[in-house]
């Protein structure tokens, strides 16, 4: 009869710890999830021409390439080198390109090379600086003191001989495209604006996206896939990432000047198809209609032969062609009504998820918090390690003295406290090999294998045996059947309450993991 009350108990224990971490977990969970994409575009054609009512366009290779490299001076004195790309033979004046970089690159010498060499053999004067590196790191990045460094390298390009003031513009990618918006807000002077896969809105809300889409893509578990809301919502300070809320959206409506957008298919971490909408709604509304998209079957740098970015790998064949072709065409003045190919055309783009309306946070409000949480449960199995070790040295020492105090844990406690310590070290250790291996495999595009999926299964089933052992080492202290104490001594009890406060920590870091989440 005995058995079956604690079993009883036990059994209330585990459902009453279940419940609450349930509960826990759904207060973890913000107001938001990550939608699947449903308002897909419709390309008419796979032809990526384009081509203006007003006249022909000098086509690529016309022109020889003369290369020279200058520098230019920035606010405070820094000094970059640029690059500067232009016909050999022309005659007059015509239009330039300065080229804006996205994250990851920063020497004009190894970026945006072909692209230029391509535009000024067909008569466009192009501009490649330095992106200044002093200011710019992996936390801290400002995007108006970065538009004011490309606006002296504008102004450069603009007073070069050769170039028609009145038709100079920008080409950026991907992060840079934030960089340009600023400066065609700004300069109503800027002849066109190029944007290859932008991120179109801030960055929190689109990284949402592209990390869901890139863990949809390798088939990670949906526990994983769900806690994305969860760490994007978070305020990011400590890392100092204002950088991830930059309002990218109010620029947009600054684009008044004719407008090139470019997505790579085969991207899933831009919004190609919801950003584009979203650009061509806003110059819509405020009067410009002069937007040209193109999808191209490439990744994110229109490059072919992987849907990674990696060195060395050739643009698509047409691109620079169509990049050549559209601003030679707005330097003519072409129109929104004057245009002899269709506005959109392409491949046909599926984005995967929806970029989300907004980001709110859930029960844990900072990674600091997070932190906090997840680092405090080591310390306190460290800590009740530290204890038991105590505790047993001078439970040693009063056995050689003879001193009859009581001291120690009761039949069987010690086991279960050993075992509830180590599962919830192993636990807290597996899950985090287990999201290192999920994000190595997602940024490399691999799939997971069914080995690593049941790996998911199996963390989720001890972590019911954990819940369950917690149950049962409550069960051994509050419900005995001799009615003596589990626990006597001040040594050991702080030993038990360690590594109980330990254990639930390191459960509350499994809940915000959502491991019990198949």
């Amino acid at each position: 009869m005995q058995k079956l009350k604690r079993a009883g108990f036990t059994a209330a224990s585990f459902v009453v710890i279940l419940l609450v971490m349930l509960l826990l977990g759904q207060a973890m969970t913000p107001d938001w999830q990550v939608e699947p994409y449903r308002d897909h575009l419709q390309v008419p054609t796979r032809s990526t021409a384009i081509a203006s009512s007003l006249g022909a366009t000098t086509p690529e290779g016309t022109h020889p390439v003369r290369e020279r490299k200058i520098g230019i001076t920035l606010d405070g004195g820094v000094r970059i080198q640029a690059i500067i790309r232009e016909p050999g033979d022309r005659k007059g004046t015509g239009p330039a390109c300065l080229f804006i970089h996205g994250a990851g690159t920063g020497k004009s010498s190894e970026v945006y090379g072909d692209l230029a060499s391509a535009m000024a053999s067909a008569g466009i004067t192009t501009l490649v600086p330095d992106k200044r590196l002093d200011t710019y790191t992996t936390f801290h990045r400002d995007y108006q003191a970065m538009a004011a460094d490309y606006g002296r390298s504008l102004d450069r390009l603009r007073s070069w001989p050769g170039v028609d003031p009145t038709k100079v513009g920008l080409y950026a990618e991907s992060e840079g495209t934030w960089i340009s918006t600023i400066m065609t807000a700004k300069d109503p002077g800027i002849a066109f604006s190029i944007l290859t896969s932008p991120p179109v809105y801030p960055g929190r809300r689109q990284m949402a996206m592209a990390a869901t889409s890139y863990l949809d893509l390798i088939g990670a578990p949906k526990g994983i896939r769900n806690v994305i809301p969860r760490l994007m919502g978070m305020d990011l300070s400590l890392l100092g990432l204002e950088y991830a809320d930059f309002p990218s959206l109010p620029y947009l409506d600054q684009l008044r000047m004719p407008v090139m957008i470019n997505f790579g298919t085969m991207d899933v971490s831009m919004p190609v198809e919801q950003g584009a909408r979203e650009i061509i709604s806003r110059t819509h509304a405020n009067g410009n209609d002069n937007v040209t998209l193109r999808y191209y079957p490439t990744n994110h740098q229109i490059r072919t032969g992987s849907r990674l970015a990696k060195a060395g790998l050739p643009l698509e064949p047409r691109y620079t062609h169509n990049l050549e072709d559209w601003i030679n065409a707005v330097a003519l003045g072409t129109q929104a009504n004057q245009w002899s190919t269709p506005m959109i055309a392409g491949s046909q783009p599926h984005q995967l998820n929806q970029v989300p309306e907004h980001t709110n946070t859930g029960l844990i409000p900072s990674l600091t918090a997070l932190l906090t949480l997840m680092a405090s449960g080591p310390i306190l199995l460290a800590a009740a390690l530290v204890s038991a070790l105590i505790g047993a040295l001078g439970s040693h020492l009063r056995a050689r003295g003879k001193d009859r105090r009581q001291s120690g844990f009761s039949k069987g406690l010690t086991g279960r406290l050993w075992s509830l310590g180590l599962l919830a070290a192993g636990l807290m250790t597996g899950l985090l090999a287990y999201a290192f291996t999920v994000v190595r495999k997602a940024l490399g595009l691999m799939h997971l294998s069914s080995m690593m999926a049941s790996c998911w299964s199996l963390l989720s089933v001890l972590c019911l045996v954990f819940i369950l052992l917690l149950a049962s080492t409550l069960t051994s202290i509050f419900n005995r059947a001799d009615g003596k104490p589990a626990v006597a001594g001040s040594v050991h009890w702080l030993t038990l309450t360690l590594t109980l406060l330990g254990s639930l920590a390191i459960l509350g870091s499994l809940i915000f993991w959502n491991i019990l989440v198949f």
